[in-house]
């Protein structure tokens, strides 16, 4: 008897045990429960892939399917920001201090977050190394460097330069899977635009813009990337007639004297200073927007720190928008 209740005891706790793990093989993907569907072994249901492929400017590279520990020397944090990834390493350092953070980054990158030095040259192998990433977005500046870089993690190379913003944003959220939230985000960003545009032309009508960059040495016109890109493309006011054709750093390099074929009605000026081979010329007065004070200043810091990226774009889109609209009254 003993051994006949020894034995239906026995039985009950292997069928419970059964039931147990029936239920917990139920709950969750391997995901949630922090193993893949591929390390569980559960049957009948699909693996979940740890990495997949994707192409770029080299060609097919295997990344993790999640990262968790991404190094940004791209140009991109900010876009991964809007993506919702946390760079742990960035190339995004002011242009002029590679050691220091853009304005806008210093807000929103935890305090920790490595500097590689700034991007458009050729950062620190050592820096991206120490943060133990495992994955890597790495731009055309990046080329010398990127075997060193693909032995520390898989690295993708993105395609595209700091100023082509629309093709770099959709070609990381692309590698990301993220390419709603990446259209999401522009759409947004495309009706701020627009918003803009309409109060500045039922003030400004037709007049013309310019954008113009003087240093101490030289004067240039603007017509594509930057601040250029967001007057002429995204809010699309009119350009100002005898504008040149760009290079293909968006701009053109002229003299005082082929300036004075252009003279906008608007005048958006990126200076370091005041000091500077346009306002310490006779053209200067001339010119129809210092006259009517319809003359916006940035900094070139600002333009470049700013004006190429994602989160800098949108808000130094309200901040021109609102001071033309301001002074054009």
């Amino acid at each position: 008897m003993i051994s006949f209740r020894k034995g239906i005891a026995g039985f009950m706790l292997i069928a419970m045990a059964l039931a147990l793990f029936g239920c917990g093989g139920s709950t969750g993907s391997g995901a949630d429960s922090g193993v893949t569907a591929a390390q569980s072994g559960q049957a009948g249901k699909s693996p979940e892939a740890q990495t997949r492929k994707v192409k770029d400017a080299k060609g097919e590279v295997e990344i993790p399917a999640r990262p968790l520990r991404i190094a940004d020397v791209s140009g991109s944090t900010e876009e991964l920001l809007v993506l919702s990834f946390q760079p742990i390493a960035t190339g995004n350092t002011e242009m002029g201090n590679p050691k220091e953070l853009t304005p806008i980054l210093k807000q929103k990158l935890k305090a920790d977050t490595i500097k590689t030095g700034w991007f458009q040259t050729e950062v620190s192998v050592e820096a991206i190394a120490s943060a133990n990433p495992d994955l890597i977005f790495a731009g055309p500046t990046q080329d010398k460097i990127y075997d060193q870089l693909s032995k520390i993690a898989p690295t993708v190379r993105v395609p595209y330069g700091f100023n082509a913003f629309r093709k770099r944003f959709a070609f990381v959220a692309g590698v990301l899977d993220r390419t709603k939230e990446m259209e999401a985000w522009m759409k947004a960003y495309d009706e701020q635009a627009k918003r803009l545009r309409e109060k500045i032309t039922a003030v400004t009508k037709d007049e013309t813009f310019a954008v113009i960059e003087a240093t101490a040495k030289e004067i240039r016109i603007y017509s594509k990337t930057g601040v250029a890109d967001m007057i002429f493309r995204d809010m699309q006011l009119p350009q100002a007639p005898g504008t040149p054709e760009p290079d293909p750093w968006g701009g053109k390099v002229t003299s005082l004297e082929g300036l004075s074929n252009l003279n906008p009605d608007h005048l958006i000026l990126l200076t370091a200073s005041e000091n500077n081979v346009l306002q310490e010329s006779k053209l200067w007065s001339g010119l129809k927007a210092v006259k009517n004070g319809r003359v916006y200043r940035l900094t070139s810091k600002q333009n470049y720190n700013e004006a190429f990226y994602a989160l800098g774009k949108k808000a130094l889109l309200e901040q021109l928008g609102n001071d033309i609209v301001q002074k054009a009254h």
